[in-house]
């Protein structure tokens, strides 16, 4: 049976990031009309006051809502910053969308964490969306923050949203600045000797999502629009200590690795059950991550 049409309008936000880009190019590639907003306004981005101002809102079927200021390193850097920017700009969308003649037709998706709301996995099971949450880190609380603003626009106003607490995807390119993503920095010291720095023992556990199965995922999530919160994840969690090991393996070449102390806001078992998911839009991930490993390593990441 053919696939139904896919032509919705799509308005992404944070378009400047990667993962922002690795959506783009699915999206578009399957026939989405996707606009990208960003705080700063230039390279086939619009800026993220068109949204406002223009009223875009008005002219889309989705928005995935990805704009935000900081990974979990930075935010216990800058202690507070997504309450002065980012908790605001969501509030000002949600307000925009409410006010939207076209709600009714409107799907907001928000892309929040999987990795940090949760806090460890209890009693060595995965974390299912029906659980409490319970974050260590500020990252996680104000993703947690985010959700809650959603749920309750969604009960005041009618709005028709989806919640992805995505894991970590992995399998793209990511700016060597940017204190996120162990594939790609661990494939960089594979090839140039230069030392890797693990937090702890290397005994942390995290579900890794390759970028395919996520866009997959999300593809039928703008497709088939579910209502409420998911987590979008493997459903395998590995180690640190596993992850050097299969990146040294696909590679060739031994890793040195600096251990520096773990850090009392990180996740240590980060384990996710995405069974809700997989029944709601009949999806499978079929990457594993020895196999995403070696697609990264070929692509030259």
């Amino acid at each position: 049976m053919d696939a139904a049409p896919f032509s919705p309008r799509i308005l992404l936000t944070g378009g400047r990031s990667r993962l922002a880009g690795v959506v783009y190019r699915h999206l578009t590639g399957a026939g989405a009309q996707v606009t990208s907003l960003s705080r700063s306004e230039g390279e086939h981005h619009l800026g993220l006051e068109n949204l406002f101002v223009n009223n875009l809102v008005d002219t889309a079927d989705t928005i995935l809502h990805l704009a935000w200021s900081t990974v979990p390193l930075s935010s216990e850097r800058h202690v507070g910053l997504e309450w002065e920017q980012d908790l605001p700009l969501l509030i000002k969308v949600l307000q925009a969308v409410c006010a939207s003649p076209n709600r009714a037709r409107l799907h907001f998706v928000f892309f929040s964490s999987g990795g940090t709301v949760y806090g460890n996995a209890r009693d060595g099971r995965p974390s299912r969306e029906s659980d409490p949450c319970a974050p260590i880190g500020w990252y996680g609380h104000a993703k947690l923050a985010a959700e809650r603003l959603i749920e309750e626009y969604g009960q005041r106003h009618g709005l028709a949203y989806t919640i992805l607490r995505i894991s970590n995807p992995y399998g793209f390119p990511v700016p060597p600045h940017k204190p996120q993503g162990i594939v790609p920095f661990l494939l960089h010291s594979a090839r140039s000797g230069a030392p890797f720095s693990v937090w702890g023992d290397g005994t942390a556990r995290k579900d890794f999502l390759h970028h395919t199965d996520f866009t997959a995922a999300l593809e039928q999530v703008v497709r088939t629009r579910p209502a409420g919160t998911f987590n979008v994840s493997s459903g395998a969690s590995h180690t640190v200590n596993e992850v050097i090991a299969g990146v040294e393996q696909a590679v060739g070449k031994k890793i040195r690795i600096q251990q520096s102390p773990a850090n009392s806001w990180d996740v240590h078992d980060s384990l996710l059950d995405n069974a809700k998911l997989k029944a709601a839009i009949a999806w499978q991930p079929v990457v594993s991550l020895a196999e995403g490993i070696r697609l990264a390593a070929d692509s030259g990441q």
